[in-house]
């Protein structure tokens, strides 16, 4: 009886372990969440560009390259070094316009362990097939209800002339 009883638990270990989060397959969770922020800029699907988000209240932060903030602050001494984006309203409103938009992304790196993710990687931006702006970007990402939320955004823009 008792080989038996213990049979049964060492089985539902096993199945345990087999669901717990696995950081390759969690690569390739987050891997899709990236595509499709990519795509619903291009696509403006505003519904799916907010379902990425834990909530509408996320950091959203920009740091401005030297070389802009000197050029910006030629003009308006009091131009921010950085800003969160947050305090305007949800992030979904990048996606308001009628400009053709895309954000172009490579050289992802992804650290997770299953639950907690940190996603870095480089971007160029376009508006009306004319790049804008580039620079690094940051997100922190967290599981929640098998699905990866983003938490905050965090990246540095230089602008292009």
């Amino acid at each position: 009886m008792k080989k038996g009883i213990m049979y049964w638990m060492l089985l539902a270990l096993f199945i345990a372990q087999l669901a717990e989060a696995s950081p390759l397959d969690s690569e390739a969770e987050i891997r899709e969440v990236i595509e499709l922020f990519r795509v619903s800029i291009i696509d403006k699907d505003k519904a799916t560009f907010s379902s990425l988000f834990f909530s509408e209240d996320i950091p959203f932060i920009a740091v401005f390259s030297e070389g802009m903030l000197a050029k910006k602050r030629m003009e308006n001494p009091k131009y921010p070094a950085a800003v969160d984006f947050g305090q305007f309203g949800s992030p979904v409103k990048m996606l308001d316009g009628d400009d053709a938009e895309e954000e172009k992304i490579w050289n992802i790196k992804i650290q997770t362990d299953g639950y907690l993710a940190s996603v870095h990687f480089d971007y160029s931006d376009y508006v009306n097939d004319k790049q804008r702006a580039y620079g690094t970007e940051s997100w922190s990402m967290i599981k929640v209800d098998n699905k990866w939320k983003i938490t905050s955004v965090l990246f540095t823009v230089t602008e292009v002339d």
